[in-house]
């Protein structure tokens, strides 16, 4: 049985040392093929359908305000060019998959803290566990699986989202071309450019994820703790985002 944190007031290292146990051991069940199929099916619809409309929200309107800052200023300085690229360049490796996991950890990572967390202070995490059952197959190992499946779908429709909402506002603020923005486009993706912010996706959404989760099994009170577990994990999530992006961006690029 994998034993939760002494405290949800733990310290960010302890945290996160006890998320990197948690996912080892709910990755046993995923290797082994041992999943609760309902768990995996509801998870899966919760993050990646349910999902969907806020990420493609958030990755369009990021894209929209970086076009309309940026291609005004590139095209007076004679760079109507460089337009797509740039686009394309800025929303594959940083504002899709940094938006994809700001709305899992919003959205999904909150969801999740706080019901785990109301089913620690009722006591349903030990009935689990009195039936011989490990939190982290029933609970933490769908969870994991769902997104490893989820995340290539949503950054690919994200992806496309955003570039087809960078080469709009480009045509409506400096009347560029769509075939002159794709094909600027074109000239900068490779590979990479798909698999290396696929990396740094999967990354942010397990992290965001296991961290409220861990957190709330640590979690012990009533209504008042499993609220400040709620805000103490998502602040957690947000904060860590942002370090595992300034970590990956210069090992992967």
């Amino acid at each position: 049985m994998a034993k939760p944190l002494s405290s949800v007031n733990s310290g960010f290292t302890e945290i996160v040392g006890q998320s990197v146990l948690n996912i080892y051991r709910s990755g046993k069940y995923i290797i082994s093929g041992r999943i609760p199929l309902d768990q995996f099916i509801s998870r899966i619809v919760f993050i990646a359908y349910e999902s969907l409309p806020m990420i493609l929200i958030l990755t369009a309107i990021s894209t929209a305000i970086l076009t309309i800052n940026t291609s005004i200023e590139l095209s007076k300085q004679g760079g109507r060019e460089l337009v797509g690229t740039l686009i394309t360049i800025a929303d594959l490796r940083e504002i899709v998959p940094i938006f994809i996991a700001f709305a899992i950890a919003a959205r999904c990572g909150t969801a999740l803290t706080a019901e785990i967390s109301s089913m620690n202070v009722t006591e349903q995490i030990d009935v689990l566990r009195v039936l011989k059952i490990d939190p982290m197959y029933y609970i933490l190992a769908p969870v994991v699986l769902a997104m490893i499946v989820a995340i290539p779908f949503l950054l690919a429709i994200a992806s496309v989202s955003s570039v087809l909402t960078g080469m709009m506002v480009a045509r409506f603020s400096i009347n560029l071309e769509f075939s002159d923005f794709l094909d600027s486009a074109w000239s900068a993706i490779s590979l990479k450019e798909y698999f290396y912010p696929l990396i740094k996706c999967s990354i942010f959404s397990v992290y965001s994820l296991l961290v409220g989760i861990t957190m709330a099994l640590a979690c012990h009170g009533g209504a008042k703790e499993v609220g400040m577990t709620t805000t103490r994990a998502t602040a957690i999530v947000i904060v860590g985002i942002v370090i595992l992006d300034g970590i990956l961006t210069p090992i992967l690029y």
